[in-house]
């Protein structure tokens, strides 16, 4: 793994997860979309599950059509493109799973997406004090990279 990539993540985000977390189950996972510059430097906004989602103990699928609404709204308001996704792990450490690991790389390399790399948050809500975790998955040539950009408390 490198940890060479620096992602900016506005502190509205991490609000808005904090929020949003607050409101769930939390023994179930959430999460949602997360929005900005094509290049994924930073994540500007962040969008909830909606009011389809699917959530269980170990897995969460978002409401594509809540998304994909959201997408289209940021977009014509700031130009802000899908860049990646935000989810919790109820009772594991915020590393991705091979569930999530296939999911990204799937994204990463899907031409129709032209992803230059896919932003990965994951809040840890096991142990005393949760935790975020940043990830970041690059197609650098015939390799796909993952790479940590580190884990911090954070406070819901």
């Amino acid at each position: 793994m490198h940890s060479d990539v620096t992602i900016e993540i506005e502190a509205a985000v991490i609000e808005f997860i904090g929020r949003t977390i607050r409101a769930g189950d939390h023994r179930c996972e959430t999460g949602g979309a997360l929005f900005g510059p094509s290049d994924g430097s930073r994540v500007l906004h962040a969008a909830g599950p909606g009011p389809k989602a699917l959530h269980g103990a170990r897995s969460f699928r978002r409401d594509l059509a809540h998304t994909q609404q959201i997408a289209e709204q940021l977009y014509r308001s700031d130009g802000s493109h899908w860049i990646g996704e935000w989810h919790t792990h109820v009772d594991v450490p915020a590393v991705p799973s091979e569930v999530d690991l296939e999911t990204y790389v799937r994204h990463v390399t899907d031409p129709d997406l032209q992803f230059a790399r896919f932003v990965a948050l994951i809040v840890s809500l096991s142990g005393t004090v949760p935790t975020l975790a940043t990830w970041s998955v690059e197609h650098r040539g015939a390799h796909i990279i993952l790479v940590s950009g580190g884990v911090q408390p954070i406070v819901l």
